[in-house]
C-alpha cells in the first residue's frame, strides 16, 4: 500500500511541477527514443533480410557465379581489391563451362546488366531503369512471376525479338491510364515491345526488380551491350539446400581448372549466396548492437544527471515539508522511499514516452524509405528496466539527503 501511495505522491509533484517535471523526462526519453527506433529498425532488417531480401536478390537454393565476390565479410585489403579487379570477364565459355560442372541443376541462368538512363512512353518517362539481359530460365531462377501478359521464351532469345517484360514501378509510371501490353517503350536508345508485366515486390529488393526492364539476353547483346558474349553472373539453382555445397564445389573446380590456376592461386572469379549476404549482415548486426549500448549509455547517464539535479533542487524547495513529516513520526526509510519512488516514477514516464516516440520514429522511417521496422517486445522489457535503474541510481543521493535532514533544522529553513 505504501507503494502505492509513493507513486500517487510522485504522480502529484509531477502535474504541480510541469517544467521540472519536463526536463526530467526529456533526458530519458531522448536515450530510450533512440534506443527504440534503432532496436525497431534493426529487428524489422532481420526479418527482412531473413526471409525476403536474401532470397529475392540471388534466389532460393541457387548461387550466382561472378567476376568478384558482390557480398564478402572480414577485412578486404586494398592490394586484394585491386586483384579482384583485374579478374578476366565471365563469357560464354564460362556458361559452357558452369553448364557442364552442374548437371543436375534444376535451371541455370546466365545475365547481363547495365542502367538504361530512363524508359520512355509517349509523354512519360521513368528514370533510373535497370536494363537486364536474361536467358530464357532467368525468370525461373530468380522466381520472378509475370502477373500480366506472359514472360520471356526460347524462340524470343534464339530469334532476338525486341521484346521486354517490365517492372510494377514502370508500368504505372509510364502506363497510368492504359494497359503496356504490346505497347512499344524506348530504353536505352531502342525500342522495345512490352509482353508482360512483373509482379510487385516493394521493400529495398524492389528498388531492383520493380525498376527493371528485363529483354532476351542476345536482344540485350545486340543492342544495349557494349561488349559481345560477355555476362554479368550465372546462375545456377539447385532442387534442394542439401544439393548446394556440392553443386558449388563442382563449379568452382571447373572453372579454377578451365582457367588454368595452381592450387596455390586465389580464384580470379566469386560465387556469391544468400548465405554469404545474410553472414554480411550478421556481421553488420553484431557491430550495431556492439556499439548500440555504448551510445545509449551517454544519453541515458546524461537524463540520470539530470533527473539527480531536478530531485536535489526539490529536496531544497521541500525542505520544509520533510521536516514537518518528520516531527508527525515518518521515519528516514520513509523519506528515502518516498524521493526514491519519485526519481524512479520520473525515470519510468520518461522511458514510457521513449518506447512510445521511439516507435514512432521507426514507423516513419518504414513509410518514408523503404526501411522495414518491427516491434520488439525484448527491446520495451529492457527499456522499462533500464529507466527504472536509472531512477534508483539517479535517486539515491537526493533521497539520502532529504533522508538526513534534521527535522528542527528543516522546519526553520527559509
Amino acid at each position: 500500500m505504501r507503494f502505492w501511495e509513493g507513486i500517487r505522491l510522485s504522480l502529484q509533484q509531477v502535474r504541480s511541477q510541469k517544467l521540472k517535471s519536463f526536463f526530467a523526462l526529456l533526458g530519458i526519453s531522448i536515450g530510450i527514443t533512440f534506443l527504440m527506433a534503432v532496436i525497431t529498425i534493426v529487428e524489422g532488417m532481420n526479418s527482412y533480410v531473413r526471409d525476403d531480401f536474401a532470397g529475392s536478390l540471388f534466389g532460393v537454393n541457387t548461387f550466382t557465379v561472378v567476376r568478384r565476390p558482390q557480398i564478402q565479410t572480414g577485412r578486404v585489403d586494398e592490394a586484394e581489391r585491386r586483384r579482384q579487379r583485374r579478374n578476366p570477364q565471365l563469357t560464354m565459355e564460362d556458361v559452357a563451362v558452369v553448364q557442364a560442372a552442374a548437371p543436375d541443376a534444376q535451371y541455370l541462368a546466365y545475365y547481363a546488366r547495365d542502367f538504361a538512363g530512363s524508359a520512355r512512353y509517349g509523354q512519360y518517362e521513368r528514370r533510373n531503369v535497370l536494363m537486364v539481359g536474361g536467358s530464357p530460365e532467368y525468370e525461373a531462377v530468380q522466381g520472378w512471376k509475370v502477373v500480366d501478359g506472359r514472360g520471356l521464351t526460347p524462340i524470343d532469345d534464339q530469334q532476338a525479338l525486341p521484346v521486354a517484360v517490365i517492372g510494377s514501378q514502370i508500368a504505372e509510371r509510364l502506363f497510368p491510364t492504359t494497359s503496356p501490353l504490346d505497347k512499344r517503350i524506348r530504353a536505352g536508345g531502342h525500342g522495345f515491345r512490352v509482353v508482360g508485366v512483373l509482379e510487385a515486390q516493394g521493400g529495398l529488393a524492389g528498388n531492383l526488380r520493380d525498376a527493371a526492364i528485363l529483354v532476351p539476353f542476345e536482344t540485350f547483346q545486340r543492342t544495349v551491350a557494349s561488349r559481345r558474349l560477355e555476362v554479368d553472373g550465372i546462375t545456377v539453382k539447385m532442387g534442394s539446400i542439401d544439393e548446394l555445397d556440392p553443386a558449388m564445389a563442382e563449379v568452382e573446380g571447373a572453372l579454377r581448372s578451365n582457367r588454368r590456376l595452381r592450387p596455390s592461386e586465389p580464384n580470379n572469379f566469386g560465387i556469391d549466396t544468400s548465405g554469404g549476404l545474410l553472414e554480411a549482415w550478421e556481421t553488420i548486426n553484431r557491430v550495431l548492437m556492439t556499439a548500440l549500448p555504448g551510445l545509449v549509455g551517454i544519453s541515458l547517464v546524461v537524463g540520470g544527471i539530470v533527473i539527480m539535479n531536478i530531485m536535489l533542487l526539490s529536496v531544497t524547495d521541500r525542505t520544509r515539508e520533510i521536516g514537518l513529516r518528520k516531527s508527525l513520526g515518518a521515519k528516514r526509510r520513509d523519506v528515502l522511499f518516498q524521493f526514491l519512488t519519485e526519481a524512479s516514477t520520473l525515470s519510468i514516464l520518461g522511458a514510457a514516452l521513449g518506447i512510445g516516440s521511439g516507435f514512432g520514429m521507426a514507423l516513419l522511417v518504414e513509410q518514408l524509405t523503404p526501411l522495414p521496422a518491427a516491434v520488439s517486445v525484448p527491446a520495451m522489457i529492457i527499456s522499462l528496466i533500464l529507466g527504472l535503474g536509472v531512477g534508483i541510481v539517479s535517486g539515491l543521493y537526493p533521497a539520502y539527503r532529504a533522508a538526513r535532514l534534521d527535522p528542527i533544522e528543516a522546519l526553520r529553513f527559509e
